[in-house]
This record gives structure tokens, sequence and C-alpha cells, in this order.
């Protein structure tokens, strides 16, 4: 009796041990599924990541190939093949997204472009009822100005929008449903026009390449 309570014991915890390696195996797969979904969808993205994006994209990277890489040894071949065929892309797509995010902006520069498409370097300082009406003049100087933009203009354009942005949080319970709506509608214009200027810069590298 007592041999087959210690037989039964042994199997118990044998299951056990199967079970829990079963469970470890499907997490990591699901992670390394979850990871190629991740990488997929951010190289898909292309050049359309802003610049206030990036140190977040970097950081979800780390997190998300930090489990991992501690549990890399229980992946089997074809998987540790996969994984690090996936960490070689990414490091190559940082590369050329760094060389482009990685230079700081100028603050002498950054002031003139609010100034020339806020009409004021004190954006910090706007009133709510001063939000829509420098919203509308921004917009204006985008829609005139953007034509003859680099890329790096448009990195300074998009500084001057988050900028307006962030005092639009702070002062957005003080501000009418009116206003709320129209500078929401401006914010999406111009997103929708950095994203378009992306799009067109990718087509005409490819057609060079070509």
């Amino acid at each position: 009796m007592k041999k087959l309570f210690v037989s039964a014991l042994l199997l118990l915890m044998g299951l056990s041990t199967l079970n829990a390696q079963a469970q470890t195996k499907t997490k990591l797969e699901q992670d390394l599924e979850d990871f190629r979904n991740w990488m997929n969808k951010r190289v898909s993205q292309g050049d359309s990541i802003t610049r206030a994006e990036w140190p977040a994209v970097k950081q979800e990277f780390r997190t998300r190939t930090q489990n991992l890489d501690r549990s890399s040894s229980q992946m089997n071949e074809a998987s540790k093949q996969e994984y690090g065929q996936l960490k070689n892309q990414y490091q190559e797509w940082e590369a050329e997204h760094e060389e482009r995010y990685g230079q700081p902006l100028s603050r002498e520069t950054a002031a003139n472009w609010e100034r020339r498409l806020a009409g004021t370097n004190k954006i910090g300082q706007l009133k709510a009822s001063q939000l829509r009406g420098t919203f509308v003049r921004f917009m204006e100087n985008v829609r005139a100005q953007r034509t003859d933009w680099s890329l790096r203009d448009w990195d300074y354009a998009e500084h001057v929008y988050l900028q307006l942005n962030d005092r639009k949080q702070q002062v957005l319970s003080q501000m009418t449903n009116s206003d709320k709506m129209k500078v929401a509608a401006l914010q999406v214009e111009f997103n929708t026009l950095r994203k378009s200027r992306d799009a067109k810069d990718r087509y005409n590298q490819m057609r060079e390449q070509r």
C-alpha cells in the first residue's frame, strides 16, 4: 500500500512537472508570437512613427524581449532562430530611425518655429480661450508652408504641435465644447498631413532604389 501511494505521488509530481513545462512552453510561444506581431506592425509603420513616440517604441522593445531573453534556452531550435532573426531585424530598423530621431532639436530653432507657426514661443502660457485661435493659425501656416518642408522641418512642426497639444490638455476643462471639437479636427488634419508626407518620402525612396 505504501509503495502504491509513493508511486501515485511520484506520478502526480511528474504530471505536475510536465504540465508546468507545457505551460512554460505555451507562454514562450505566445510571447514570441506577440513579439513577431509587434515587429510586423512597427516595420509596416515605416516613418510614420513620430519623434515623440520613438523613446516609447525603444522601451517597448526592451520590455518585450526581457522575458524572451531569459527564457531563450527553453526554446526549440526553430524558435531560437526566428527570435534571433526578429531581433536582428529590429536592430537594423532602429538604427535607421535613430539616425534621424537621435539628433536633438535646436532650442533656438524650435523657438523660431513656434513663433513662425503659432505666432508665439510662450505656448505654455496660452489661456483656454486662446487655444482655438492659435491652433487655427498653426494649421493655416502648416498648410501654406508644408510643400517645401524636409523631414527635419516636419520634426520642428511636430514639436510646435506637441507644445500646443500639451497646453490643450492643461486647460481642457476650461475650454468650450465647440473649441474642443474644432481643435480635435485640426489635430486629426495635422497628423494626416504628417503621415502623408512620410508615405510620399517612402514611395520616392523606393523609386530611387529601383
